[in-house]
């Protein structure tokens, strides 16, 4: 879908510690307020822009998570998160599910795709890789939200008059064929593989990553809403090893 006007408002509504607040389905006990009282007015900005919207078929989608929860490499990530969050839990904080505060294999795969996107688009868009940003849609379907996979990669500026079309051109059909194919081959090879292909979080480790460095889809932090964490190419591509059938695409999809 092209988004052609896009109007984004950012809004200072309290303050977390450690992890942002999550957007779907995360307690409001966990934002501390800005206020003693209820505030009658909010700091925010206004900008104006505009993007490209796409959503990957549903049971597709969950035909492969159902595999990649079965599989070592999501216990691996399961277990390094677990390490993570008692590394830098405060001993003062809340009692939370540590499994709710990760992300589901589809946010993996949506994220992955959306950084690998960002730099194909930065080539051909005219806009720097710094000032496309993404909007990850990615949670399986539990009460009465939608299971929900989609991405929104968009470009925004303050300026009344906003953007200037590179970016939503992109979303013509021949257009995004291409950029998608382009970022797909490019993401096969990395330039620090194969250790950045083989990267699994073992115990000490807890970095909530995997097959990812700054090499091959890492983004700027200004582009990225997790600062960089819950990727892993092997979940989008199939790369050498031995969890080359965890992927999404396959070799036959023609990229």
């Amino acid at each position: 879908m092209a988004v052609e006007k896009l109007r984004r408002v950012n809004t200072l509504l309290g303050f977390t510690r450690i992890d942002e607040l999550d957007r779907v389905n995360d307690p409001e006990r966990r934002l501390g307020p800005i206020a003693r009282g209820n505030p009658k007015w909010l700091v925010a900005t206004e900008d104006a822009g505009e993007g490209i919207f796409l959503q990957l078929d549903e049971a597709a989608v969950a035909a492969w998570e159902a595999k990649v929860l079965a599989s070592p490499l999501w216990t691996a990530h399961r277990a390094a998160h677990r390490r993570n969050f008692e590394n830098r839990i405060s001993s003062t904080a809340t009692n939370y599910d540590v499994a709710s505060r990760l992300k589901p294999p589809r946010y993996w795969l949506i994220h992955t795709l959306a950084h690998l996107l960002i730099r194909e688009f930065a080539m051909t868009s005219g806009y720097g890789a710094a000032s496309l940003s993404e909007r990850i849609y990615a949670w399986p379907g539990h009460d009465s939200r939608p299971p929900t996979a989609g991405l929104l990669i968009l470009t925004t500026a303050s300026d009344s008059d906003g953007t200037l079309g590179g970016l939503v051109r992109l979303s013509q059909p021949e257009l995004l064929l291409g950029s998608v194919r382009n970022a797909l081959r490019k993401a096969a090879r990395c330039s620090s593989d194969p250790v950045c292909s083989n990267r699994t979080p073992r115990d000490p480790e807890d970095y909530l990553h995997g097959a990812a460095c700054h090499c091959c889809c890492m983004a700027s932090e200004t582009s990225c809403e997790r600062a960089n964490r819950f990727l892993d190419r092997r979940f989008v591509l199939p790369l050498p090893g031995e969890f080359a059938h965890l992927s999404f695409f396959g070799t036959d999809d023609g990229w």
